[in-house]
């Protein structure tokens, strides 16, 4: 989808980029193969590549007069660069160019100091072996929405641990700890006109791969590039009702990202937005009529907290009205409203999402590490319940004509966990919908779901009020093994067959990070990377629950997904 142009950054710079990997390391080849991937999904870049040799590279010599904006070295410390390659480098920053390295480029500066004083460090020891350790990015840099540690969470990598000593001009960004000691492991600097920035990690290469690692080398370099940022994404809460009280944790999650802010509230109810002044400051504006808040023009983003028959009418408003938009779950209860709200945001050229924040459940997060790294083998089934037996209550949610049916609260966010865990194109949904016994409400009692991907791998969803025996969570199965948790968020069990042995082990689930769903939109809006929760992704969540009612209606005809052969199966690994 074509997007509008970010309301944070100052410039669509395309970056030319010399990137430099090893010739003597296969880990820094893939690595810097996959770095080139990911620049040029990110769209703002123009590369040109060459490998170290031997004899060093030869097209360094040539920097001097060149248009590059800057130089990444992605090298070994086996790798070598010669007197005059490096002196061509430090010309080319002097003058305004940009350089971003790694830890090998750190250790090829042991033996030539000319590369030393360029990089503003020396390296003082180094531990033997490789192990896992904590990177924490600068606190005050974070909070304050800096070009390369804002918005990121500490991570951890396996490598070698590396013990430098800076210059005075070097300011630190990310740091880990050696026996209780700081040691820095991100740092910039200023060489003359130009920058040059340094990650200390990023020698072996489950750190060169590791996704933050990615992330931070792609920042760096845009900053070095001379990209810069503004925050001005301020976010309009449309719909602040008594629901799980979501428009005060929308506003908090929002207000939570350096350079977002929640500006304005409205809800039909008065006593609503006085209570939304109560809560999150005097200052925000207030309006008890949509088309009040969809016009000020001093709102940037529109968020949509409805009840889901509404979704489609007030985010195709805020697209026409050339804003960002994002949507509570589910997206949309049909698909011709799906497709309605993707075309007007492509019209606009506007970021359009949906609130699946529930990507970033710790226990899921797990569960999608364990199925990516394949440590269960090719994944070729799941299913997944939830539910209960309980009369629902009579309010919108249990009101067909305005919830969607049975399926469209929980059931959006199993869907989309399902097509994250599966992501693959599908070939077609079936479904059974039952209503048998509460007839004080419109919704189904009761719905079963069934998709089938192209390469006949299945997924199935279970979900009800007439659940006597409950059976909630997880069974995925994989070619070598498996993954069960008795309920959502509870322990894991992990299975793995080898050699006809059988091993079991739990898994403790990960903290959630629900936040990390507004992290995201502002990187986009603010520094143009990635959206993580795509408006064609939702489409496929709404298309499923939506399908599944089409075929119940049918008798349970597989039905496919209309536009799934065109679409790419880009389910991005939260960071």
């Amino acid at each position: 989808m074509a997007r509008k142009k970010p309301s944070g950054s100052d410039s669509r710079k395309v970056h030319k980029l010399l990137l430099v990997s090893s010739g003597n390391d296969n880990a820094t080849r893939q690595a810097a193969r996959r770095l080139s991937e990911r620049l040029e999904l990110a769209g703002r870049f123009q590369l040109s590549a060459v490998s170290v040799t031997s004899n060093g590279v030869p097209a360094m010599a040539s920097l001097e007069g060149s248009d590059f904006d800057s130089v990444a070295l992605l090298v070994h410390e086996a790798d070598k660069l010669s007197a005059a390659h490096v002196q061509a480098l430090t010309k080319f920053v002097q003058a305004g160019g940009g350089l971003v390295v790694c830890q090998g480029a750190l250790m090829l500066a042991q033996e030539q100091s000319d590369l030393g004083r360029l990089l503003g460090a020396q390296v003082e020891g180094r531990m033997p072996s490789a192990f896992d350790y904590q990177v924490q990015l600068d606190a005050k840099a974070n909070a304050e929405g800096h070009a390369i540690a804002g918005r990121v969470d500490g991570y951890v990598v396996r490598d070698q641990f590396v013990q430098l000593k800076l210059e005075d001009d070097a300011t630190v960004f990310a740091r880990s700890h050696l026996s209780g000691r700081p040691m820095p492991m991100g740092y910039e600097r200023s060489v003359g006109k130009g920058k040059v920035v340094c990650l200390a990690h990023g020698g072996a290469a489950e750190s060169l791969l590791n996704r933050n690692v990615e992330r931070l080398f792609e920042r760096a370099l845009r900053y070095v590039g001379g990209e810069t940022y503004k925050t001005t994404v301020r976010a309009g809460i449309l719909g602040y009702g008594g629901a799980f009280n979501m428009g005060k944790r929308h506003a908090e999650a929002i207000n939570a990202q350096h350079g977002m802010q929640t500006v304005a509230v409205c809800d039909l109810d008065p006593r609503r937005t006085e209570q939304a002044k109560g809560e999150i400051g005097e200052k925000i504006r207030t309006y008890n009529k949509p088309e009040q808040l969809i016009a000020d023009d001093k709102v940037d983003m529109i968020v949509g907290i409805l009840p889901h028959n509404l979704h489609a009418e007030y985010c195709i408003a805020a697209s026409k009205a050339g804003k960002h938009a994002v949507t509570e779950k589910p997206f949309s209860i049909t698909l011709d409203e799906a497709d309605q709200m993707i075309a007007a945001a492509r019209e606009s050229n506007t970021m359009l999402s949906c609130f699946h924040n529930r990507r970033w459940d710790g226990d899921f997060q797990q569960l999608l590490t364990v199925v990516r790294n394949g440590e269960i083998g090719d994944v070729f089934h799941i299913d997944a319940a939830t539910g209960g037996y309980n009369m629902p209550r009579d309010w919108w949610r249990a009101s067909k004509a305005m919830s969607g049916g049975v399926l469209y609260d929980w059931g959006a966010h199993y869907v989309d966990w399902l097509l994250n865990l599966m992501p693959k194109r599908i070939a077609s949904v079936s479904g059974n919908l039952q209503k048998r016994y509460w007839h004080n409400t419109t919704n189904e009692d009761f719905a079963q779901v069934h998709i089938r991907f192209e390469d006949d791998t299945t997924a199935t969803l279970e979900q009800g009020d007439i659940v006597a025996v409950r059976r909630h969570g997880w069974r995925i199965l994989g070619t070598t093994g498996g993954l069960s948790n008795a309920k959502a968020g509870g322990e894991i069990t992990m299975v793995k067959q080898d050699a006809g042995i059988r091993r079991e082990s739990s898994l403790t689930p990960w903290p959630s990070r629900w936040d990390n769903y507004y992290q995201n939109i502002a990187n986009h809006l603010i520094m143009s990377e990635p959206l993580i929760v795509t408006a064609e992704q939702a489409r496929r969540v709404s298309g499923v629950l939506h399908l599944a009612e089409q075929s119940s209606n049918e008798g349970g005809k597989p039905m496919p997904l209309p536009g799934e052969a065109e679409f790419t199966p880009d389910y991005r690994f939260p960071w």
